[in-house]
């Protein structure tokens, strides 16, 4: 039995770099239980919620962060939605795409907001031949303007993210030092990160050894868990917006009750007529 998906921070103190590492097989697991996706089209929705998930780093307390993609050629979207506190849930549409694009056309769309307000913060990214793992860099680069880069996995179900920290002193005057930038980190803890997905490690401390034998300092971690926020009220909210444009025998064709599914979880509700018909 694998043990709960984690999303672990580290700091580079020498060279002001943090990296945030996503051991994510038992995401996946419950990713594949819940959508019927095969081969190559499981593999690249795999991809496309390893790459975003760490993002999780960034939100702060009370924070939600959505990643909407409309894709127009094949058409789909898809929609990866998560929490500050490590919750997250995904849509795709159809259900059965299972053969997706080498790149992408389209709109992405980011939205995030805290718990209380009335509008999200919302950017739009044209998407013309990019792939998902450039379109999550592209948002760290124009939505959040911060050096950072994803790295993912081709062994096992993990991700790294990269992100390099603020400058000291910034209002100084400049430095004669050089700083690392984020493509030499890179080319420096690539080939350490490379070691560590190949021996796809499911344990936290196993994780942790390993990179703070490479210098790095940790900082937390986190849970990552599915979870959905669909309920049978929601549902009967849903069946009450279509009674505003069609009539009560028109959606129910002569049933008692029909039945409702959340497009994240796959969860089914059965709504009964006589929700309707009460006082």
């Amino acid at each position: 039995m694998l043990n709960k998906s984690r999303l672990l921070s580290f700091i580079d103190k020498n060279n002001e770099f943090t990296l945030h590492f996503v051991e994510g097989q038992k995401l996946v697991e419950d990713l594949a239980m819940i959508h019927n996706l095969k081969g190559n089209g499981f593999a690249y929705f795999r991809d496309s919620v390893l790459s975003f998930i760490p993002l999780i780093t960034l939100l702060k307390y009370g924070e939600n962060l959505g990643l909407y993609i409309d894709n127009t050629d094949p058409y789909f979207l898809l929609k990866i939605e998560m929490s500050e506190a490590g919750f997250f849930r995904t849509l795709l549409l159809p259900e059965t795409l299972n053969e997706f694009p080498t790149t992408l056309k389209g709109e992405a769309r980011l939205s995030k907001i805290r718990q209380g307000q009335t509008s999200p913060y919302t950017s739009i990214i044209g998407i013309n031949g990019l792939n998902f793992h450039e379109i999550v860099n592209e948002v760290l680069r124009t939505s959040y303007q911060i050096e950072g880069t994803i790295i993912l996995s081709e062994d096992a179900d993990q991700a790294a993210f990269l992100m390099k920290l603020p400058r000291k002193n910034w209002d100084k005057e400049e430095s004669t030092q050089e700083e690392p930038d984020i493509e030499n980190f890179k080319a420096t803890i690539t080939p350490k990160l490379d070691q560590l997905f190949k021996q796809g490690f499911n344990e936290e401390e196993q994780v942790k050894t390993f990179l703070t034998e490479q210098g790095l300092t940790f900082l937390n971690g986190k849970d990552l868990d599915f979870k959905c926020n669909c309920s049978y009220e929601r549902m009967v909210s849903g069946v009450q917006s279509l009674l505003n444009t069609s009539h009560i025998d028109d959606i129910y064709e002569g049933k008692e009750s029909i039945e409702t599914r959340c497009d994240y979880c796959k969860t089914y509700y059965q709504i009964p007529k006589s929700q309707f018909l009460k006082n």
